[in-house]
């Protein structure tokens, strides 16, 4: 038999529809205008279905079909697109114009090395952005006139297209209030652009290369030819198509899958319906398409009372023979009752679907070997087959407008089995604008960026703080250093408090990459002498004696501290009085020693001045009461990062009673209040300006009251003076556990954690406070950079930190270094 023969064979053995493919006459926002109908077109944006418990995802599969029998017009025709949309650095480096602030003198340079980062990916796979496309066969009165359709043909290509105009603007009105009803919760539908639906019809005739979306908002005439120069050729093969650009001679080959009969299940994918569309993400190449129709309440009762007409006609055959009816009769029959019961309550209605797959490559070698990974992801849930001698009809209908060609393979379905699909399910998480910090690792693999300073209409009412929270080494410090790299980026101040003493590489980084103003300030070193005097640093006479009292008077001992509070009030006025660039601390504890008379407070003043210049030779009290450098900088209190070391600081360990603590220890916690009083002073008296203060190792700071006085006022307050924090710690049981942080996160970070009592708290930051086998499992799995994302819109995915560059990468490694026989000094 030949092929031309076998070919007839086949068709004639299958219901087809070979007219014309439909036309783009007319595209605008939302509406398309073809040469056989009007459709309109919303975009379904993604959701985050990806860490989702099964109850959860239970009830939200019954909210998405009870949304979507509400959102298809009844005895309409529908259909769904899923494609892919490549990711663009370019597209990153242009979203930044729309960002309102001030920009390091580098942050083109960092900007582009994010671009870099997101091609790179994008250029490997790992970066594709998933589109989904929702449209409705509008009734359009000209196609019902068969004078109208006549006299259609025979018109020129300046009158037809009038005429789309004029059939545009008498479904606008109608078109607009159907999109108002989709873009409610759950669907969340948008208008799709006239640039994205002809941009997915050009796609299907130019596979393979890279198109851009139009931004235009009405597309015709010349301007769809053009967009749409490729052409279909199914004679090379019964099993694929290829389709060719007309402009590069590009060619791609497309084979389009079919489920088989009876290919779903017998249960019907039952809820919460296997996700068989999401899952999409796992396979290359693979994009899906999926035409239906709305039987709407009372269609599906006909249907349903129909079926259960021949069920009954088989019960009575076999009960008029003497036998039983089959089991699989009996319980048909139990299954149309339930389902009618459902549809006459308004549960549910009952669809025909007509899903595709849409496999494409490179090569035949490839689309061979991509059919059957598809084929066997499925395996167990859905059989998919390749149909021979139909592939260029199963193709034109993945085109926007046209129609369902090949009717064979229909499947009969409840809402809520398209629901459970989730054909718009996935891992979506992070913020639209901002920095990209990494790579998506769930079932929408997108770059993921987040803007923790975001000052939109809608994030500046949100909170400020941000946790970082998991297993020692498993990334957090790392992912907060790249985070203050991406506030920095737009000329913020940031102060980061490193309590190990492991992340001087943020100093490099910031100068290097920014180039914006750096301080380092290790509090125990020589170098810092006298840098952190608030006698020195403060902006007013005010905040300059406030500070100065509390610092001093926490490096006594506390019988000491009140006999002298009075004396050493008394010596900072002195100070004060003298012309302000003689104020010091120095001066303060020298004003004290001086002190002349016989007095009670005299000699007290005396005896606390020379306890003060005793503690000025302590390293821990240094940076204080130090003399100062002949090139010391004053405290940064303008754009650019500090950077300040307490590892050498000796706080208390075993009491929080100041009276057990040690002389040293009395330095170190002065020392520690200090730091907090400067970030207090910047946020307050610099309210204009972004800020950031980063905590890490906040478990040991937490553990005194002034370290969580803090982190509690600082996220509380952060939103009204424009500071945002950042908390690094081991312990998010103790982190959860502070009054009202919960409520203050705008974002978290779950890195590695095993424990549970530790993955309970994390799932409590992340507002699940309830985690199950599914979130449990996700957090015990990640690798080092990797971590469960919390945005500020409660979308939960898994997230891979990604550190642009191997310069950044070395400069931001906490690693000590390796013991090498070469370090060691030889005697």
């Amino acid at each position: 038999m030949t092929r031309t023969r076998r070919v007839n064979v086949t068709r004639q053995q299958l219901e087809r529809i070979t007219t014309p493919i439909a036309r783009p006459l007319l595209i605008e926002d939302g509406i398309e205008i073809t040469d056989t109908g009007v459709w309109a077109w919303v975009e379904i944006p993604a959701t985050a279905t990806y860490l989702l418990e099964e109850q959860e995802l239970v009830d939200a599969t019954l909210a998405n079909s009870t949304a979507l029998a509400a959102a298809l017009p009844p005895d309409t025709e529908f259909h769904i697109k899923i494609v892919w949309r490549p990711t663009s650095g370019a597209e990153y480096a242009r979203s930044w114009a729309a960002i309102e602030s001030v920009r390091a003198p580098l942050a083109e340079q960092y900007i582009a090395l994010g671009g870099e980062r997101i091609d790179a990916n994008a250029a490997a796979g790992r970066f594709r952005q998933r589109v989904v496309l929702l449209g409705v066969r509008w009734p359009d009165r000209s196609q019902t006139d068969r004078g109208r359709q006549v006299t259609r043909m025979l018109r020129s290509a300046s009158a037809e297209l009038r005429e789309a105009g004029q059939r545009c603007d008498a479904v606008r009105p109608a078109v607009d209030r159907w999109m108002q009803q989709v873009a409610q919760p759950p669907l969340r539908g948008r208008p799709a652009s006239a640039g994205t639906i002809a941009w997915a019809y050009a796609r299907e005739l130019r596979r393979g290369v890279d198109l851009d979306v139009p931004d235009d908002d009405t597309l015709s005439g010349g301007r769809l030819v053009s967009l749409m120069d490729g052409q279909m050729d199914p004679t090379r093969s019964d099993n694929h198509v290829v389709v060719t650009d007309a402009r590069t001679g590009t060619a791609h080959y497309v084979a389009v899958l079919t489920t088989a009969v009876n290919g779903f299940p017998p249960s019907e994918l039952e809820i919460p319906g296997g996700e068989w569309l999401q899952v999409l993400a796992d396979l290359d190449g693979v994009e899906a398409s999926l035409r239906g129709f709305n039987h709407g309440q009372a269609g599906s009762v006909t249907l349903l009372d129909s079926a259960r007409k021949l069920v009954t006609s088989q019960e009575r055959e076999s009960t008029a023979h003497g036998g039983q009816p089959p089991t699989e009769v009996l319980e048909a029959d139990q299954a149309l009752r339930a389902r009618r019961h459902e549809v006459t309550r308004r549960l549910d209605v009952e669809i025909t679907t007509h899903p595709r797959w849409i496999v494409d490559a490179a090569t035949e070698e490839e689309l061979v070997q991509r059919v059957d990974a598809l084929r066997r992801h499925y395996a167990g849930t859905l059989s998919l087959q390749v149909v021979p001698y139909t592939q260029d009809l199963l193709w034109q209908e993945l085109l926007p407008g046209d129609t369902v060609r090949v009717t064979e393979f229909a499947q009969l379905q409840p809402m809520r089995t398209l629901a459970g699909s989730w054909f718009h399910g996935g891992s979506v998480v992070g913020d639209t604008t901002g920095p990209y910090i990494g790579a998506n690792l769930g079932s929408t693999p997108d770059p993921v960026r987040f803007h923790l300073t975001s000052r939109s209409a809608t994030d500046k009412r949100m909170p400020t703080a941000v946790a970082f929270t998991g297993q020692s080494g498993s990334g957090k410090s790392t992912a907060v250093m790249l985070t203050v790299l991406g506030v920095l980026a737009e000329a913020a101040w940031c102060l980061l408090v490193d309590g190990k003493g492991d992340l001087g590489g943020i100093v490099e980084a910031a100068h290097g990459l920014l180039g914006v103003p750096v301080q380092v300030i290790d509090v125990t070193s020589a170098a810092a002498s006298g840098s952190m005097d608030p006698m020195r640093f403060a902006p007013d006479a005010d905040e300059a004696r406030s500070k100065t009292l509390d610092v001093l008077l926490g490096a006594l001992h506390p019988d000491d501290r009140r006999r002298a509070e009075t004396v050493v009030e008394q010596a900072i006025d002195a100070v004060l009085a003298r012309p302000r660039e003689s104020w010091s601390s120095p001066q303060v504890v020298s004003e004290l020693v001086v002190t002349e008379g016989d007095t009670t407070a005299a000699r007290t003043a005396r005896e606390i001045g020379e306890i003060l210049r005793t503690r000025s030779h302590a390293a821990e009290m240094r940076v204080v009461l130090g003399a100062l450098p002949p090139d010391a900088q004053p405290m940064l209190f303008g754009r650019g990062l500090v950077y300040v070391d307490l590892s050498g600081l000796p706080l208390p360990r075993h009491s929080l009673d100041p009276v057990q603590w040690s002389p040293s220890e009395r330095c170190a916690m002065a020392v520690f209040r200090l730091v907090f009083a400067y970030a207090l002073l910047q946020s307050r008296h610099a309210r204009s300006m972004k800020k950031l203060v980063a905590l890490t190792e906040l478990h040991l700071i937490t553990r005194y009251p002034e370290g969580r006085g803090y982190v509690e006022w600082t996220a509380r307050t952060g939103r009204a003076l424009q500071t945002a924090v950042a908390l690094d710690t081991q312990d998010a049981d103790g982190l959860a556990a502070v009054p009202g942080l919960v409520e203050q996160l705008v974002t978290s970070f779950a890195f590695r954690a095993e424990g549970d009592v530790e993955q309970a708290a994390q799932a409590a930051l992340a507002r699940r406070p309830n985690p199950g086998p599914v979130l449990r499992a996700a957090l015990a799995n990640l690798d080092v950079g990797q971590a469960i994302m919390r945005d500020r819109r409660n979308r939960l995915a898994p997230i891979q930190f990604d550190l642009l560059s191997e310069w950044v990468r070395d400069v931001l490694a906490t690693d000590a270094a390796e013991d090498t026989e070469g370090d060691v000094e030889q005697a």
